[in-house]
């Protein structure tokens, strides 16, 4: 009888609105059927109301509910944080962008959409539901601000992050390494919502914003500041290797993208209220875009459209036509274009290169195809001197490579030291005799051919440099405990810590290695130049210098011998400071141009 009279119940029908008003809902009941109101204001006399951010989730899952006394289909996950969230949210006008926004109706959704950006600034706070109450979730939110502060008070009196024993940790308060809590409040971070892409604009507008898991309460500053210390702390950030049989793999590599994305977004929370770090908040855009998701590939640029220095923004039209979706890569390209105008530097940007996608040009990044370390940071590196971003000159030819071998077990993320040690004595072995070629040849390896001028190296060793880090990687690989295990393991936390606590040089060029080399090869030039390269860079490429960047860039002849394909930036020897432009080679007075595609 029930269900007859829901079948009687007529279906929700949008009004339109007009270009300056926007909807918001009162939740009436959620037990046990949804109900709430739904009405249309003027973004200009709106009552107060909250914003709604969480997780849409791709669960074809739905529920009924009422709105307006009208039957209205809403996910089975927005049900659930509507029902979360009410609690806490004390009955007031809420604005839920799957509701609030006609989704069917192409038009309205692109001009809402292009003023999400106002309607989450003008709310008085943001509810973030990262879902109900699991996997001790309840323990970590109530200890996270205490664990937060104690993390913190692992600095020293010059600002640094010294290395501790377990012994030390516990005496600071801190759980054991072991302890579960830690995997509670990591696993927070692996939750839905810090994968999306959109939330990034939702919490970096807002005036105020506060998390809310179960009928936990967590302030915005904690899991920001919780964030900065796992990654700021080698100890911390280490004891997540600790919980992967716990965890899972794929929930430990979640949470490190959850706490990057929270990095991330408060970069670009101080970049906006700040005008000269517009350039880092440009490039933390560009880091977020690589590494959330997006269920609609324009999404990739509209989702962060509202966070860009107003000519930019300006440039961006939303537009959700059926023509634009299927031809996406233009949209991208045209944003990509716009940011290297204002950055004047192409690697500083450090995206993954763009392999075979064919919608997009191969100088575009492939936003959203996850994070990872096929590309090279900046750090500490120079290629020439400071000048128009084009044209370009031609200045050398890839001869041969060296592939290194994984230096990651791909289940446990255990640094294999072994493998370092194969991959170094390969190269070792392809290059000439020199006084300096075990210098060079280091800093080439760790993506940083001035490395002796960089402060973490001030400290060499004495004696032959890479005879001294090989000891030390053999010392390591002498470990008999493990021999045999058909898995590597992490080292114990005190035993690591010790070996670099006493060897603070070589830890900082094992946490150079760690992001240099995966998705990379060793190479040599026709030229004799040693250099660290994209994998799927072959023998013929050429490599460039591209006046006023920052890292020499690879470049692969297209197959209409006409164009180039972009292959990605490398470390190339001899051409990093700037000794190309001392020379008085005829090509600096004939520099070539070329026709990406």
């Amino acid at each position: 009888m029930e269900h007859d009279m829901d079948e009687q119940i007529p279906s929700y029908v949008y009004s339109p609105i007009a270009p300056d008003d926007f909807r918001v809902l009162k939740i009436l009941e959620v037990h046990p059927q949804i109900k709430f109101s739904l009405e249309a204001f003027s973004i200009y006399e709106a009552p107060g109301y909250e914003a709604l951010s969480y997780a849409w989730g791709t669960s074809p899952e739905m529920e009924e509910s009422l709105c307006n006394g009208a039957r209205f289909r809403i996910s089975r996950t927005l049900g659930q944080a509507l029902r979360g969230i009410h609690a806490h949210s004390g009955g007031g006008w809420i604005w839920v962008d799957a509701i609030c926004i006609n989704q069917t109706d192409a038009e309205e959704k692109a001009h809402q959409v292009a003023g999400m950006g106002e309607l989450y600034s003008c709310a008085d706070q943001v509810l973030i539901w990262l879902g109900d109450a699991a996997d001790q979730s309840d323990l970590a939110c109530a200890l996270l601000p205490e664990l937060t502060e104690k993390i913190w008070s692992l600095k020293d009196s010059e600002g640094g992050w010294r290395p501790l024993s377990t012994d030390d940790i516990v005496a600071q308060g801190l759980p054991h390494p072991d302890d579960p809590l830690w995997c509670a409040a990591l696993l927070l971070y692996s939750r839905a919502w810090f994968q999306r892409l959109w939330i990034v604009q939702e919490v970096v507008l807002a005036r105020a914003c506060v998390f809310l898991c179960g009928l936990q309460q967590i302030e915005w500053h904690v899991v920001v500041n919780f964030a900065i210390a796992t990654s700021k702390s080698f100890f911390v950030s280490n004891i997540a290797g600790l919980h992967i049989k716990a965890m899972g793999e794929d929930r430990v590599s979640r949470s490190t993208n959850g706490i990057r994305l929270i990095r991330n977004s408060r970069r670009l929370k101080d970049s906006l209220e700040d005008d000269e770090k517009e350039i880092t908040g440009l490039q933390a855009t560009m880091d977020i875009m690589q590494s959330q998701g997006a269920s609609v590939k324009v999404d990739y640029v509209y989702a962060v459209r509202d966070m860009l220095p107003d000519a930019l923004r300006d440039q961006m039209v939303v537009d959700y036509s059926d023509e634009i979706k299927r031809n996406y890569g233009i949209i991208h390209a045209r944003f990509f274009r716009q940011c290297l105008e204002r950055l004047s530097d192409w690697p500083s940007l450090r995206f993954p290169p763009n392999a075979g996608q064919k919608n997009i040009p191969s100088w575009c990044p492939p936003w959203g195809s996850g994070w990872n370390y096929s590309y090279l940071p900046i750090i500490g590196c120079h290629a020439g001197r400071p000048a128009a971003i084009s044209p370009w000159s031609s200045s050398d030819t890839v001869q041969e490579i060296v592939p290194f071998s994984p230096v990651f077990h791909g289940s446990t993320n255990v640094l294999d030291v072994r493998r370092i040690l194969r991959a170094i004595k390969a190269c070792s072995a392809h290059i000439s005799d020199g006084a300096d070629r075990h210098e060079r040849l280091l800093g080439v390896l760790i993506g940083q051919c001035g490395w002796l001028k960089s402060p973490q190296f001030s400290g060499r060793p004495d004696g032959d440099v890479l005879d001294g880090f090989v000891s030390f990687l053999e010392h390591l690989a002498a470990n008999k405990e493990h021999e045999g295990d058909a898995d590597p393991v992490p080292v114990n936390l005190d035993t690591a810590e010790y070996f670099l606590d006493q060897h603070r040089f070589w830890r900082a060029y094992l946490n150079l290695i760690m992001i240099r080399w995966p998705g990379r090869s060793f190479a040599l030039t026709t030229n004799g130049r040693m250099a660290i390269v994209p994998c799927h860079t072959k023998p013929g490429d050429t490599v460039c210098v591209f006046l006023g960047g920052t890292l020499p860039q690879v470049l692969s002849r297209h197959e209409d011998g006409v164009h180039w394909k972009y292959v990605g930036p490398s470390v190339v020897d001899g051409i990093m400071e700037g000794e190309v432009f001392d020379t008085k080679e005829e090509w600096i007075h004939n520099k070539e141009i070329f026709f990406l595609k």
